[in-house]
């Protein structure tokens, strides 16, 4: 009840909150390359951030109504999760809010297979092709790269598990150093704790 009441209340106060079409703060990795964590430091920088929001991404990016995407980014300073990720979605954010920053998340293939492996199997009961997934990784990474080729002062890739990853972060934005490495937040471990709660 309390969570249904809070995301009543954010809807509401969301439906007034002013679009800006600036610069915002974009997270670009790929799904389980610790974009959770991501989007809790750029809150810890002091952004409006936005992650997975299943309205946003089911309703109206799955369903081609990507004006009404353009229309909820507008309404927050920094994104993280999908849709945002999309490789359909990136040069339009990329034209609609210039100026923008963008975070690409790398993480090695063992422990990305890992990752993807747990998260895959909690959310569905079996064990995905490893594969194939990697090879998703793979292809949006070239894309990135690809579309970002010589803007090194619009992309930043950064590691979650890098030591000096949340400074490196601070300091490409142009916001205070709060610390050196990045807060662990792991979605992965909350459903797992979630799905034992149920049981």
């Amino acid at each position: 009840m309390k969570d249904f009441l809070k995301n009543l209340l954010d809807r509401f106060a969301l439906t007034f909150r002013k679009e800006q079409y600036g610069p915002k703060v974009f997270c670009i990795g790929y799904n389980k390359t610790g974009t959770t964590t991501l989007g809790k430091s750029l809150e810890m920088l002091g952004y409006r951030n936005s992650s997975f929001n299943p309205r946003v991404h089911n309703e109206y990016f799955q369903k081609g109504k990507i004006d009404k995407v353009l229309q909820y980014a507008a309404k927050f300073e920094s994104f993280d999760d999908l849709p945002w990720l999309h490789p359909n979605l990136i040069p339009k954010l990329d034209k609609t809010f210039p100026g923008s920053k963008f975070v690409y998340l790398e993480r090695d293939e063992r422990s990305w297979k890992r990752s993807y492996r747990e998260w895959y199997f909690l959310q569905r009961g079996e064990y995905p092709d490893e594969e194939r997934g990697y090879h998703n990784y793979l292809v949006h990474q070239q894309f990135v790269l690809k579309y970002f080729a010589g803007r090194e002062q619009d992309l930043i890739c950064l590691e979650i598990k890098d030591p000096q990853g949340f400074r490196k972060l601070a300091e490409f934005l142009g916001k205070p150093v709060i610390r050196d490495d990045f807060p662990h937040f792991n979605r992965t471990s909350e459903m797992k704790k979630r799905k034992a709660q149920n049981v």
